[in-house]
């Protein structure tokens, strides 16, 4: 049986990659390994941030049906029941790895289901339930200072400052952990994996803040520093426009390919590379100023600019092509077991579509993404051509910014109008799968009794709202 490598990258946007048509070559591993793989050119994340993208990725779930951590809903996790990828794998006799980095994918929210080998460099094992008060520190006074900063529209403020004296003051322990640092760990870990196996990795370097040196050593922006890409990252925090940042974007995407090219280069050395299958993917994307003057991944931000994600499949002797029918990351459990030609598991989504040897002739299912909190459940289901986002509105009803489907639901013909610009009154019979799925945060079961202060600290350094 082939071993399976499963690679997440963090806010990976689709329209940011060189085999994807993008116009900087961020991507020249990943082009090369693209035409001998089966590419996905529509692909989306099941919700538009972390937590709620991942429950979909290794456990085909979304948000309305399944379960949160603590006292906030917005914090997706897994009832230990639950299958899982992994769980689903280690049945059928696969070892299984994770060597992880986003603070979000802790065991205490059973992200580690099925896993023989779970670790997440950032937390260090340290991610136990709250013992005490919330004790943020400067995490917590920094996110006040963003929202100070968005008060003016230039960076000349008296917050500017203090903003990227914290980020110097971050560069001893930064938010995120490099990919290197990743693969290193990651390929450590699978050394002592006995095959076949099944490996997760997930890397952080794209996701702000971005870290100087790797912007630098991306190769996009060389000689740019510290000072100058901290001040363009104050832009960001304060949504002001800043074309930069977006070469600070791009050239971080050049450095996770380098260490894909690294992680390749090591599975050949160890006469893997044509007995493991490779999948590699975005949990979500990211909002570069697309629209509503912002950055990053707010929660209820349903547009492409942050579901659309890249996904492509290398497997040995396998075919290469494109498929441009669109695909649900949530199908990610269900494509793997087509690709072993085993049982993938009794997962709440499934695709009911054969991806390796046809899909012309075959019907896609709805594809759903969607965000459910405190504030409101936001739904957003595809087919084909058309697509509507619907809302509902929480007991919390204050986000910003106030996007149109707040108030009544719209439909995109995105295939002509990928930037979704035109909205349209929703045809009845998608109108009426997207209002049925709605539900309230109520309707969801809970697991675990909330973040520690530390935790709640790394997740504010990475701009979450705690």
């Amino acid at each position: 049986m082939q071993n399976v490598i499963l690679v997440t990258v963090d806010c990976w946007r689709h329209d940011r990659c060189g085999f994807n048509g993008h116009h900087r070559d961020t991507t020249p591993t990943l082009d090369s390994i693209a035409k001998e793989s089966i590419v996905f050119n529509r692909a989306y994340s099941t919700g538009p941030y972390t937590t709620e993208s991942f429950p979909g990725i290794i456990g085909g779930q979304h948000s309305y049906n399944g379960c949160y951590f603590g006292d906030d809903p917005a914090w997706k996790a897994f009832e230990q029941e639950d299958t899982t990828l992994a769980r689903s794998l280690s049945n059928v006799g696969y070892s299984t790895v994770a060597t992880l980095s986003n603070p979000h994918l802790t065991k205490t929210r059973n992200f580690d289901l099925g896993f023989d080998r779970f670790r997440n460099l950032r937390t260090k094992g340290k991610d136990n339930a709250k013992q005490g008060g919330d004790n943020t520190g400067w995490a917590g006074r920094m996110y006040n200072i963003r929202s100070y900063m968005r008060r003016y529209s230039s960076l000349i403020n008296p917050y500017t400052l203090p903003f990227i004296l914290y980020r110097y003051r971050q560069l001893s322990n930064w938010p995120t952990v490099s990919g290197e640092d990743v693969v290193t760990g990651f390929l450590s870990d699978l050394e002592s994996t006995s095959r076949p196996f099944f490996g997760w990795t997930h890397l952080m370097d794209v996701h702000a803040p971005i870290h100087p040196e790797r912007a630098r050593e991306g190769g996009l922006m060389p000689k740019e520093s510290n000072l100058r890409q901290f001040s363009w990252d104050a832009a960001r925090a304060s949504r002001i426009h800043e074309p930069r940042y977006d070469t600070m974007y791009d050239s971080a995407i050049r450095y996770v390919d380098k260490q894909l090219s690294e992680l390749i280069s090591e599975l050949k050395n160890r006469s893997l590379w044509d007995e493991t299958i490779l999948i590699i993917t975005g949990d979500h994307g990211e909002v570069l100023w697309d629209r509503d003057q912002i950055y990053g991944h707010p929660r209820h931000h349903l547009y492409d600019d942050l579901l659309h994600v890249p996904l492509l499949v290398r497997a040995p002797k396998g075919s290469h092509k494109r498929i441009n029918k669109p695909f649900s990351l949530a199908w990610i459990p269900d494509l793997v077991g087509q690709l072993l030609d085993v049982n993938s598991g009794n997962f709440p989504e499934k695709s009911n579509t054969d991806w390796i040897n046809d899909t012309g002739s075959q019907d896609i299912e709805y594809v759903v993404s969607d965000t459910l909190d405190n504030s409101g459940h936001s739904v957003a289901v595809r087919t084909e051509s058309r697509k509507v986002i619907h809302h509902r509105k929480g007991p919390d009803n204050d986000l910003v910014p106030d996007y149109r489907y707040f108030q009544e639901p719209i439909q995109f013909n995105y295939l002509s109008d990928p930037k979704e610009r035109v909205g349209t009154e929703p045809d009845s019979d998608i109108r009426t799968q997207a209002a049925d799925l709605l539900t309230d945060a109520e309707s969801l079961s809970t697991v675990g009794e909330g973040f520690d202060p530390d935790m709640k600290q790394q997740l504010q350094d990475l701009g979450y709202k705690m």
